[in-house]
């Protein structure tokens, strides 16, 4: 039975990323299932087994995406002595998009066809409004005035830092995040 679980857990993640890499590099629409099954190299019936349309692969492409944006927001009480949500949120954004490059990139340069937001729209409005919601209250945990205009600042700076480190090869995440994290270290420790 374990063996079973591995061998379709490897399907769907082999289907995934030939999905996230024919859609990234042909577009969305131009995008067949026939084509993803063989890019996988697996059958169109067992394609059709785990994904009954192409739009429920983007959907699960982008549940990926959603899971590693939880992902980096910890909660308070698992964060390390002395860090706030605030330093953990981006410590963990920077570490994933360095485990995941290839991933983000795809997925980034998917976010902005067309077709692709009008079949995820509302899932890109609700992990927007998830993002701000916890950059807020990270931001109340230590005391910015107006938490609300300021996560939207800080959110943009996050994907600004995260969008130019899937672009350019040598971009400095490291240095760029010491720097927003100088910037909104805790007011009131």
């Amino acid at each position: 039975m374990v063996r079973f679980q591995d061998k379709r857990s490897q399907s769907i993640n082999q289907l995934v990323e030939a999905g996230l890499k024919l859609f990234s590099e042909q577009g969305y629409e131009a995008t067949s299932i026939r084509s993803i099954a063989r890019e996988a190299g697996v059958s169109l019936g067992l394609m059709y087994n785990y994904f009954r349309s192409k739009e429920e692969l983007l959907l699960e492409i982008f549940r990926r995406g959603n899971a590693d944006i939880a992902a980096s927001f910890i909660k308070p009480t698992e964060a390390p002595q002395n860090q706030s949500g605030i330093e953990q949120h981006i410590r963990q954004t920077v570490r994933i998009l360095k485990e995941k490059r290839e991933f983000w990139r795809l997925l980034h340069g998917l976010r902005l066809q067309n077709q692709v937001l009008a079949q995820v729209a509302t899932e890109v409005q609700q992990q927007t409004a998830f993002i701000e919601q916890h950059i807020k209250e990270n931001l109340q945990e230590i005391g910015f005035k107006e938490p609300e205009l300021e996560a939207k600042l800080l959110f943009a700076a996050i994907d600004g830092m995260a969008q130019h480190f899937l672009l350019y090869e040598n971009y400095p995440i490291d240095e760029v995040a010491n720097v927003l994290l100088q910037k909104y270290k805790p007011l009131n420790p």
